[in-house]
């Protein structure tokens, strides 16, 4: 058997992929190529082209028997399913020696708070979700974990968990929203998407307002105006337009997206919000991207964003705005910044999307306990944060590990000797 490689599948690989991991779940272990002809209803020539193919990238096994051919998964093939549905890059160990990727912990922990029986603030999860892949040499060095899926919009703080059992779904349905952690190994390659235009390859756009953060490494984002390389800490504001991505250079990137799903049907009057603009350059960085009449994309805006607070003057706490939708999201256009000052709760019942930072040794005492009427998700970017509820022993979590904080009572405070640096996704509910 072939070692596996890195490559790409073509749209006819995925879907030959799937019905070779379909069969094998139907009890199917060995098939042959004109079954999987037959249920693509695809003429056989192109098929055993395909098969040939994930042969040759260690996704398949071929062998002969009674003079005929037939094929099985290999255990990095069934791995690989799965990278099929999301994005159609295949990663695995290339037939040259690998480097030693950096090493950076993709723990993909995740804290889940909520209530128990008797009304009282608790964890009630502490760990990878089910289902994580984490970086492997069989893997290439990807990794993934879906830290939250909804559904549809929440109507109370409760709503939402796992990703549903089944092929992963890279959108979710209108009014939903999906929180991720992805990790891709270096290599410069334009990530691939299924039925991309091979003179542009991975260009593509998705029904959704997308917030992503920069956790290590470097990547590009590729729109119509050009590259646009993103370091740690960086942030971008997607708005449903065509982009692509691939890492910058020879070491693994790590970031989180939280992808939210407009539901035009919804009724809303959203708050007024000023156009994206940056006022200076600064950390956070916000790159904001837009869509002209055309249909080509472009960056509206780079740089610092213009909203940000420091509620104790020059004590280094800092509040920025990178985005209010300003009410229920029907568009994934929608939203900016807000101009009349700060408030806890997103503006109009949306959804807000915000940087904190808290300097070293940072105690907000009574006055850092707060609750709100939303299910958030707060990812750290850098330094060390500890989360209290009352009469809970505290929890403190690193760079790139996430808490999911669902209407509870809670204070958070740095720890150690570095400021502490962490977004959070802020979802209305009712």
């Amino acid at each position: 058997m072939s070692k596996p490689r890195r490559g790409y599948l073509f749209s006819l690989d995925s879907r030959t992929l799937s019905i070779g991991a379909e069969l094998h779940r139907a009890g199917h272990v060995e098939f042959y190529g004109l079954q999987v002809a037959q249920v693509l209803d695809r003429e056989p020539s192109s098929v055993y082209k395909s098969l040939h193919r994930l042969v040759r990238l260690g996704l398949l096994e071929e062998r002969w028997e009674r003079q005929r051919r037939y094929y099985r998964l290999t255990p990095f093939g069934r791995d690989s399913v799965i990278h099929a549905r999301l994005g159609r890059r295949v990663f695995g160990r290339t037939t040259s020696p690998r480097r030693t990727l950096r090493p950076v912990n993709f723990t993909a922990r995740r804290i889940v708070t909520g209530h128990d029986t008797e009304g009282r603030d608790v964890i009630l999860s502490d760990g990878a979700p089910t289902g994580t892949l984490f970086p492997s040499t069989d893997l290439g060095g990807f990794g993934l974990t879906h830290w939250w899926w909804l559904d549809a919009a929440p109507s109370t703080v409760d709503d939402g968990g796992e990703i549903p059992d089944g092929p992963r779904q890279l959108e979710p349905p209108p009014g939903g929203c999906s929180v991720m952690l992805i990790r891709f190994p270096g290599g410069g390659d334009w990530i691939r998407v299924d039925g991309d235009d091979p003179d542009r390859p991975g260009m593509h756009a998705t029904d959704t307002l997308d917030f992503m953060v920069v956790i290590d490494g470097r990547i590009i984002l590729g729109l119509d105006d050009g590259e646009h390389e993103l370091g740690p800490g960086d942030v971008v504001v997607q708005r449903g337009n065509l982009h692509r991505w691939r890492v910058a250079g020879d070491e693994p990137c790590t970031y989180a997206v939280c992808m939210v799903r407009p539901d035009p049907t919804v009724e809303t009057s959203a708050v007024t919000l000023a156009a994206a603009t940056a006022t200076s350059p600064g950390r956070p960085r916000r790159l904001v991207t837009a869509t002209r009449p055309d249909g080509t994309s472009f960056a509206l805006a780079d740089g610092y964003p213009p909203c940000a607070l420091s509620p104790g003057a020059d004590d280094g706490v800092a509040l920025v705005e990178l985005w209010q939708s300003g009410g229920p999201l029907t568009s994934p256009e929608q939203g900016g910044d807000p101009e009349d000052g700060w408030e806890l709760e997103p503006r109009g019942g949306g959804v807000a999307f915000r940087w904190v930072r808290l300097p070293a040794g940072h105690d907000p005492g009574d006055a850092g306990w707060h609750t709100t009427n939303t299910i958030d998700v707060d990812i750290v970017v850098s330094g060390r944060l500890e989360l209290a509820l009352p009469d809970v022993e505290p929890v403190v979590i690193g760079p790139g590990e996430a808490v999911v904080q669902r209407g509870t009572h809670h204070k958070w405070q740095p720890v150690g000797d570095d400021p502490v640096e962490f977004v959070s996704l802020m979802l209305a509910v009712g």
